[in-house]
């Protein structure tokens, strides 16, 4: 029986006939929020976060921590505009128009100008 003969072996930039790709980087921004006070904490999930993005290597772009708009003190988006607000709706325009214009949420617009007929 003859021998076998022995080929060089070469690296070969195909798997099964296709061209190997490289991998790609993954960039990963963290958010950690925490709404109340039975929740982890943040450094807890900001922990988990970046275990997590490391175990599959990510690399991480930016971290962002935030808690409740209420326990920050946080004026709401749309009581900023309240003046603009009524000062449109004097002026014949309508609640959708208004929040259209201002970026803000019809029941915002609503809740502020059903707020000003009571007071």
């Amino acid at each position: 029986m003859p021998a076998k003969r022995d080929f060089p072996k070469t690296k070969s930039h195909n798997v099964f006939g296709q061209a190997r790709k490289p991998a790609k980087m993954f960039r990963a921004g963290l958010y950690a929020r925490v709404s109340t006070n039975d929740q982890q904490t943040l450094s807890m999930q900001s922990r988990a976060l970046r275990e997590y993005a490391a175990r599959r290597g990510w690399t991480i772009t930016v971290q962002i921590r935030g808690q409740n708009g209420k326990r920050l003190g946080r004026p709401a988006t749309a009581a900023r505009h309240a003046a603009e607000i009524r000062k449109l709706h004097r002026a014949g325009v309508s609640k959708s128009e208004i929040a259209r214009r201002l970026d803000v949420g019809r029941t915002s617009v609503r809740r502020i100008l059903g707020d000003s007929s009571q007071k």
